[in-house]
């Protein structure tokens, strides 16, 4: 696994972040698979100082927090993947952090993308995030 924070220094945060249930309504992966709602998946690693520093930017956004009624707001560990899911949830490597999104139905949205061309599922700002729900919204209202 590729952590993009691994030059940075780590400091370690107790798992699961509680403070991750303050303002955005994070839910297992199996209620999200069942919601009906499109999914943003959350994929890190809580030793990770960039994964640590993505979520108090991801916590802090305003656009974020509004739209994220709007989803199954799931996050998880790389080690929670359920071992028969692997491939779906590591679609161009298996890097941390990674923001993975799904429609109503659960089907993943490759063509939902971060703005680094090389990790194409990692966000760096949470504008993107906010970019890329908008997208996913839209694409959901109107699909057929």
């Amino acid at each position: 696994m590729i952590y993009l924070g691994q030059f940075v220094k780590t400091a370690t945060f107790p798992h699961p972040f509680p403070e991750w249930t303050d303002s955005i309504g994070w839910i297992p992966l199996e209620e999200a698979k069942k919601s009906g709602k499109p999914a943003l998946v959350l994929i890190y690693n809580p030793n990770c100082s960039m994964c640590c520093n993505l979520k108090a930017k991801l916590m802090a956004h305003p656009g974020v927090k509004m739209l994220s009624p709007e989803f199954a707001m799931v996050h998880l560990t790389a080690d929670e993947i359920p071992t028969e899911e692997k491939g779906v949830f590591t679609p161009d490597g298996a890097y941390v952090p990674r923001i993975l999104f799904f429609d109503a139905n659960f089907n993943f949205l490759p063509q939902v993308q971060g703005t680094e061309p090389t990790y194409q599922y990692f966000y760096r700002d949470p504008r993107a995030i906010e970019i890329s729900m908008r997208r996913v919204l839209y694409m959901h209202k109107y699909s057929f």
